[in-house]
C-alpha cells in the first residue's frame, strides 16, 4: 500500500514537471522506443527514448556484478523490443533488460570500470549520464552542451555567495547560493577519487574553503576560484569521493544543489533535474563463486591531493615510471566460496574466468578453503597459489602453474644467462646530442646505471653524451635520456616597491625688545640726585647669535624666540617723538603639509631553480685606510631583486627573494661619504602562477613638539604666549613589497 502512495506521488511531480515547462514524466505504461549512446571526453550518456516519460525507481551497482548498474523503470510493457543504436563507447560493454513483476523492467548497463553517474530527463528522453575519469591532463575539457551553453551565455558574471550543507538520514544537499544562474560543468578525476564541478562565468566571494562532510561516501568539499580570465572564469567545486556512486544534480535560478544519497537513490522528494526514484534495497549476492565481467582495471591509491586540482603548466613535473616492481592486481572482482575443493579446479575455474590457456607442472596439488567477497581475480589466484607454495608465470594467453621452487631454479638459470648475456652480449656505441641539459650534469646522473662492461664519455664541445653499453641498459639510459634533456620552463618575476610619505610641520616663534632712556640730553631726567639718568636696553641678544630670527631697528631682541624654520614674519616698532623709549616686536610662523609616492617595479626572468639577479641604481666609493695602504670598496645603493624559483607538479612557485632598496643620503655626508638608508627584506614564499603576494611592509610614524619658554613669564594667561615658541613635525612613511612570478609558457 505505501508502495502505491508513493507511485502515484510520483505520478504527481511528474505533471507537476511537466507543466513547468522544463522536464516531465508519465504515469502510463508505455514503451523504450530506442536507446543510444552519446560518447564524449567526459561523459557517456545513455539516451533512452519514449513517447512519454519514465519513472525510475531505483537505480545502484549490483553487489554480485560490481561493474553493472541496475536501473529499475515503472510501468514499461516488454511488447516491443528496443533497438539499440551501434555507436561505439569506450565505456559501456553491453546493454540489456530483464523483465520484472508489475509492468517493470530491469535495465542492466555493463561497464568497463565503475565511475559515478547521475539520472536526469530531457523532454521525454530519460538519460544515464556515466562520468568518465579524466586521466589526460593536455588541457580543459567541456562537455559540448556546455560549451554550446557558454558561448550563448551572456558576459555577465554570477557570484557564489556562500555553500550550505544539510543532511537526514537519506542524503547529504549541498547548495550553492549564487546570484543569477550559472552553467556546471561536470567531469571526474581519479587517483584519488573526485567529483568536479565547474561554474563558469563565476566568481567565489570567498576565500579558498574546505567542508568536511563525512558521510554517504562523501569526504569533504573544496571550493576556490580556479580561474579568473581567460576566457571564462571558473569556480570550482571539487568532492572528494570514497568509491563511484550516484548522484543528482539540480540547477536553477539562483541554488545549485548536489546530493548524495545513504545507499543508491533519493526516497522523497526529488528535483525537476532528476528522475523520481523510490528506494529499495538491492539484491543481496550469493556467496558461491560466480563469473563477473572480464578485466576492469580499478583506479590505483591515493598517493596525494590537491585543494583544487589543476593541470600542471609543464608535463615535466608530473610523476614518470620508468621501472616498477610493486605489483598491482587489475583483474575483474569476484565472490568466491570454497570448502576442500581441489587445487586444480579452482586454478581451472579461474583461468576459464579470465579467459586463458592452463598447463600445470608436474607437483601441482593441494586444497583450497576461502571465503572472499570483491576480489580481483588476479589477486585471488596469486594468494591460492602462496597458500599452497606455487608460483605461475604468464605467456601470452597461458598461465602456466608449477610449484615455486621449480620456478626459482628457472629464474635463477635465466638469470644466469642473462648476466652471461651481458658479458658476452655484443656492445653497441651511440651519440646523444643534448639540447636542453648540460653533458656532464646528465653524465654524473646515468653513471651508476652502466654495466660493468659500459662506458660514458662526454664531449663538452658538442654537448654530446658517447654511450657504450648493452642493448638492454642503453634502452634505459635512453628513457632517462629523454627525461632529463626536456626544455627548462622559465619564470618571469616582477616585484613593486612602493613608497607612500606624508609630512606636517608647524612653527610659530615670538621676537620682542625695548629699549628707554631717561638722561639730561633729552630733558627727562630723573628729579632724583641718584639716580638723575637711566637707560634700561631689552635688546641685548643681537639676532642671529642664539637663534636665527628677524632682525629689527633695536639690533636685537629681549625675548629672541623664533620659529625655527618660517616663511611668514609680521615686525614691528614703535617709539616716542625723542626715541627715548621703543618697542620692537616680530612675529614668524611656518605651515607646511605634503604627500609623495614612490613605484619601483625592477622585473627579472629566469629559468626554473636558477637565481635571478637585476640592479639599478649608484655604487659609493668607500676609502679606508690600513698600514698606510689606501682600499677603495664600492657599496650599493641601489635597487636590487635576487630571486630563485621553483616550480611545483601543482603549478605553483616557490620562490627565494631578496629585494634591497637602498638610497645614498646625501643631506648627511660624514667625512664627505654619504650614509646608505635600507630598505630591504628577505624570504621564501609559494605563489600560485600569476599570483600577487605581499611579502613585506613598514609603517613608520614621526611626530615631534618643540616648545622654547621663558620661566614663570609663559604661564600668564594670554601674555604668556609672548614669551614662549612652538613647533611641531609629523611624519608618515609607509613601505610595501609586492612581487608577481608568472611561468612563461
Amino acid at each position: 500500500m505505501k508502495g502505491k502512495k508513493f507511485i502515484i506521488a510520483v505520478s504527481f511531480l511528474c505533471i507537476l514537471s511537466l507543466g513547468s515547462g522544463a522536464e516531465g514524466y508519465s504515469k502510463s505504461p508505455g514503451y523504450i522506443d530506442n536507446i543510444s549512446i552519446q560518447s564524449g571526453n567526459l561523459n557517456t550518456k545513455v539516451v533512452l527514448e519514449s513517447a512519454s516519460g519514465l519513472s525510475i525507481l531505483d537505480s545502484f551497482y549490483l553487489k554480485e556484478f560490481p561493474a553493472t548498474i541496475a536501473v529499475d523503470i515503472d510501468k514499461i510493457q516488454y511488447g516491443q523490443k528496443p533497438k539499440i543504436s551501434p555507436e561505439k563507447s569506450s565505456l559501456i560493454k553491453n546493454i540489456k533488460f530483464e523483465e520484472r513483476e508489475g509492468n517493470r523492467l530491469r535495465l542492466l548497463l555493463d561497464v568497463k570500470e565503475k565511475v559515478p553517474y547521475r539520472i536526469y530527463s530531457s523532454q521525454n528522453n530519460t538519460i544515464i549520464e556515466l562520468n568518465q575519469f579524466q586521466k589526460a591532463r593536455s588541457g580543459y575539457n567541456f562537455d559540448p552542451d556546455v560549451k554550446s551553453a557558454i558561448e550563448n551565455q551572456q558576459a555577465s558574471s554570477v557570484y557564489l555567495k556562500d555553500i550550505n550543507i544539510t543532511t537526514s538520514n537519506e542524503r547529504v544537499d549541498i547548495t550553492a547560493d549564487l546570484t543569477g544562474t550559472t552553467i556546471p560543468n561536470v567531469f571526474v578525476l581519479n587517483n584519488p577519487l573526485r567529483l568536479v564541478i565547474d561554474l563558469h562565468n563565476t566568481l567565489f566571494s570567498k576565500k579558498p574553503s574546505n567542508y568536511s562532510i563525512q558521510k554517504f561516501g562523501v569526504k569533504k568539499l573544496r571550493a576556490a576560484q580556479f580561474q579568473v580570465s581567460d576566457p571564462y572564469t571558473i569556480t570550482r567545486m571539487v568532492y572528494d569521493l570514497n568509491e563511484p556512486m550516484f548522484y543528482s544534480l539540480d540547477n536553477r535560478n539562483d541554488k545549485l544543489t548536489i546530493s548524495f544519497y545513504a545507499d543508491s537513490v533519493p526516497e522523497k522528494e526529488k528535483t525537476e533535474a532528476d528522475l523520481p526514484v523510490e528506494k529499495t534495497k538491492p539484491e543481496v549476492a550469493e556467496k558461491q563463486p560466480v563469473k563477473t565481467n572480464p578485466d576492469i582495471p580499478e583506479p590505483k591509491k591515493a598517493q596525494s591531493s590537491k585543494e583544487i586540482e589543476q593541470a600542471p603548466p609543464v608535463q615535466q613535473f608530473g610523476r614518470k615510471t620508468l621501472a616498477d616492481s610493486e605489483k598491482k592486481y587489475t583483474g575483474s572482482l569476484l565472490s568466491l566460496r570454497f570448502k576442500d575443493a581441489e587445487l586444480q579446479a579452482v586454478i581451472f575455474y579461474l583461468a576459464e574466468h579470465a579467459g586463458l590457456n592452463v598447463t600445470l607442472d608436474p607437483g601441482v596439488t593441494g586444497s583450497v578453503n576461502i571465503s572472499w567477497v570483491d576480489v580481483p581475480w588476479d589477486q585471488a589466484l596469486d594468494l591460492i597459489l602462496k597458500q599452497n607454495s606455487m608460483g605461475y608465470a604468464i605467456d601470452g594467453n597461458i598461465l602456466r602453474v608449477a610449484p615455486i621452487t621449480v620456478l626459482t631454479r628457472e629464474r635463477e638459470q635465466l638469470q644466469k644467462l642473462r648476466e652471461s648475456q651481458e658479458l658476452s652480449g655484443i656492445l653497441i656505441t651511440r651519440t646523444y646530442t643534448l639540447s636542453y641539459s648540460k653533458a656532464s650534469d646528465v653524465q654524473a646522473l646515468l653513471s651508476s646505471k652502466i654495466s660493468s662492461r659500459g662506458e660514458l664519455i662526454i664531449d663538452p664541445r658538442t654537448n654530446t653524451l658517447i654511450i657504450t653499453d648493452v642493448e638492454d641498459t642503453i634502452a634505459l639510459l635512453e628513457k632517462l635520456i629523454d627525461l632529463f634533456d626536456t626544455p627548462t620552463p622559465q619564470v618571469s618575476i616582477e616585484a613593486r616597491i612602493v613608497e607612500a610619505s606624508s609630512n606636517f610641520v608647524r612653527n610659530l616663534g615670538v621676537q620682542w625688545g625695548w629699549r628707554g632712556m631717561s638722561d639730561p640730553f633729552y630733558g627727562n631726567q630723573t628729579s632724583l640726585q641718584f639716580p638723575n639718568s637711566i637707560q634700561a636696553d631689552g635688546a641685548l641678544i643681537p639676532q642671529g647669535i642664539v637663534t636665527k630670527g628677524v632682525g629689527g631697528p633695536l639690533g636685537g631682541y629681549g625675548i629672541n624666540l623664533p620659529a625655527p624654520s618660517f616663511s611668514t614674519a609680521i615686525g614691528l616698532s614703535m617709539a616716542n617723538v625723542l626715541d627715548t623709549f621703543r618697542l620692537d616686536m616680530a612675529l614668524t610662523a611656518l605651515e607646511t603639509s605634503g604627500t609623495g609616492r614612490i613605484i619601483s617595479a625592477p622585473k627579472v626572468t629566469t629559468q626554473n631553480n636558477m637565481e635571478a639577479q637585476i640592479i639599478q641604481g649608484r655604487r659609493i666609493p668607500v676609502q679606508t685606510v690600513a698600514n698606510f695602504t689606501v682600499t677603495t670598496r664600492y657599496v650599493n645603493a641601489a635597487l636590487e631583486l635576487i630571486a630563485t624559483p621553483q616550480i611545483t607538479a601543482e603549478g605553483t612557485i616557490i620562490m627565494t627573494i631578496q629585494i634591497r632598496n637602498n638610497a645614498a643620503d646625501f643631506a648627511n655626508l660624514v667625512n664627505g661619504i654619504p650614509p646608505i638608508t635600507t630598505q630591504s627584506a628577505q624570504t621564501t614564499v609559494m605563489i600560485p602562477d600569476g599570483g600577487t603576494t605581499v611579502i613585506g611592509g613598514i609603517y613608520r610614524t614621526e611626530d615631534s613638539i618643540t616648545r622654547e619658554k621663558l620661566p614663570l613669564l609663559h604661564k600668564i594667561p594670554i601674555l604668556g604666549n609672548l614669551f614662549k615658541s612652538f613647533a611641531r613635525t609629523k611624519q608618515n612613511r609607509e613601505l610595501l613589497i609586492f612581487i608577481t612570478p608568472r611561468i612563461i609558457k
